[in-house]
C-alpha cells in the first residue's frame, strides 16, 4: 500500500526525481563562484556563451535575470546625516543667541546654506541628537613604561 505522500504513478515518481535532480546546476554554480570571486565580467561572458548554446536550466535563467536586473536596494537603510549639519547647528545657536526667533533663524540658514527648510530642520535634529548622545568614556592615560636595557 502506498501512503498519501508517495507518488501515485511511475510518471509522477519520475517527475519528482527529475525536479530533485534539477535543483543543482553545475554551470550556475560555476557562475556564482566567479561572481563571488569578483569576476563579474568573466561570469557575464561565460553566461552569454552558454545562452548562445541555448542552455536554459531554471537556476541558470534565474541567475541571468539577477545579473540583468539586480534586486532593488534595501529601503530601510539608515540615511546619512544632512551635509554640513555641524555647521548648520553651530550657526543656528549663534543666530539664536543674537536674538533671532527659531523661524527667522531657519529661514536665514536656508538662504545661507542654499538648502530647503526641511533639510535645515533635519540637520538641526541631527545636531541636537549628537549633542545629547553620550560619547565613549575617556580612557585614562597611563604613564609610559620604563624599560631599562640589560647589559
Amino acid at each position: 500500500m502506498s501512503g498519501p505522500r508517495e507518488a501515485g504513478s511511475a510518471v509522477e515518481a519520475g517527475r519528482a526525481s527529475t525536479v530533485m535532480k534539477a535543483r543543482f546546476c553545475p554551470r550556475t554554480a560555476h557562475l556564482r563562484r566567479l561572481i563571488a570571486q569578483g569576476r563579474i565580467v568573466a561570469a557575464k561572458q561565460q553566461a552569454g556563451a552558454w545562452l548562445r548554446e541555448a542552455y536554459a536550466s531554471p537556476q541558470f535563467l534565474t541567475l541571468i535575470a539577477e545579473l540583468l536586473d539586480p534586486a532593488k536596494p534595501d529601503r530601510n537603510r539608515r540615511r546619512p546625516a544632512p551635509a554640513q549639519w555641524l555647521d548648520i547647528g553651530e550657526a543656528f545657536e549663534a543666530l539664536r543667541e543674537d536674538g533671532f526667533t527659531q523661524d527667522q533663524t531657519i529661514l536665514v540658514l536656508s538662504d545661507r546654506f542654499h538648502r530647503s527648510v526641511g533639510l535645515i530642520e533635519k540637520a538641526l535634529a541631527f545636531y541636537r541628537e549628537a549633542q545629547h548622545t553620550p560619547g565613549p568614556a575617556p580612557v585614562p592615560r597611563q604613564p609610559p613604561l620604563k624599560i631599562s636595557a640589560r647589559k
